[in-house]
């Protein structure tokens, strides 16, 4: 689904929301991270976002388009207030490579905030997506916001089918009839986030000093 890009934010690392950093050990018994994205991840977003099929990547971004190298670094350098960006990630061959991306941006007035979603193709229909879609509620829910929408197209059963499984509701848009708008109101502010266990902190400040020429101070 779309999703417009706000100005590139002034990146300050001490922002870093470890706290939403999450593990798990898939069923083929891959240890899966979920974390809040850094700079640093702009080639390894581009890589996944290069690999989709051209379907899936008609329904993230509504069109066949290649995403521009400043767009990939605006996607990568969020300020994790007005824009926030989940990433999961797994290790093949020892090295990082992501396989999901979740992201919102809130809205003009602070309420609200539009989200997409994109699960590499070969992670479909395992979870991850669910996984990604709860995490970034809790956030968003914990950030004070009311309501997360987005924009699904019609023609995507298994994302509409993701959307009724985590609380959304389905309407048609009134002006574009290949578009199904989901939305959902979230819940009290307080839900518990996840314990940022004693190894995700040396990661942490490995992943700290790796970005600091990316600062902008």
């Amino acid at each position: 689904m779309p999703l417009s890009q706000p100005p590139a934010p002034r990146y300050q690392i001490h922002h870093y929301p470890a706290t939403l950093i999450e593990t798990r050990v898939h069923r083929r018994a891959r240890p899966l991270t979920m974390r809040p994205i850094l700079p640093q991840d702009a080639k390894l977003l581009e890589r996944m976002l290069d690999g989709l099929a051209p379907e899936t990547r008609r329904n993230r971004f509504h069109g066949a388009i290649r995403l521009s190298s400043n767009h990939l670094l605006q996607m990568s350098n969020v300020d994790y207030r007005s824009h926030l960006a989940m990433v999961v990630t797994t290790e093949v061959d020892g090295a990082e490579h992501l396989i999901a991306d979740a992201r919102y941006v809130v809205e003009p007035g602070g309420d609200g905030a539009e989200f997409a979603l994109v699960v590499a193709d070969g992670w479909q229909c395992q979870g991850v997506g669910a996984w990604a879609m709860q995490s970034l509620q809790r956030a968003a829910t914990n950030a004070g916001l009311q309501w997360l929408h987005g924009d699904v197209l019609n023609g995507n059963p298994p994302m509409l089918s993701l959307m009724k499984r985590c609380g959304f509701a389905l309407s048609p848009d009134a002006e574009d009839e290949q578009v199904v708008k989901a939305q959902r109101r979230l819940g009290a502010q307080g839900v518990p986030l996840p314990v940022v266990r004693h190894g995700f902190r040396s990661w942490l400040r490995r992943a700290w000093s790796a970005s600091h020429q990316a600062l902008v101070r």
